[in-house]
């Protein structure tokens, strides 16, 4: 995933415009795939002693693995931004074939 910082910017302008409380905690989660499950059951387990939770790991309809990992946290964009950079390489790292990038949920 190419990370744009000031695409992100402007994804947290309509956040906060569409009720996001973007200084309290958000569930942030976080997209791996991959054609090999042992790749990615790798990657998850250094997520998580990372402080990432374990969302699920499941085979997609091309065949190919997705693995989903959460964290609650305050992200500002920069700190999004440097996020994604780091899981490109942690991805790399890993062999994973991509991480494909974010979402986020808002905390009742």
């Amino acid at each position: 995933m190419i990370s744009d910082i000031e695409r992100l910017k402007r994804i947290f302008e309509r956040m906060n415009s569409d009720g996001y409380d973007l200084k309290n905690y958000l569930k942030w989660g976080f997209y791996f795939f991959d054609q090999k499950e042992g790749k990615l059951s790798k990657l998850s387990t250094e997520l998580i002693n990372l402080g990432y939770t374990f969302e699920n790991l499941s085979i997609i309809e091309d065949g190919d693995w997705r693995l989903y990992v959460s964290v609650v946290d305050v992200l500002t964009p920069e700190e999004l931004h440097n996020r994604n950079i780091y899981l490109n390489k942690l991805a790399s790292n890993h062999n994973v074939a991509l991480y494909d990038g974010w979402d986020v949920e808002k905390i009742n």
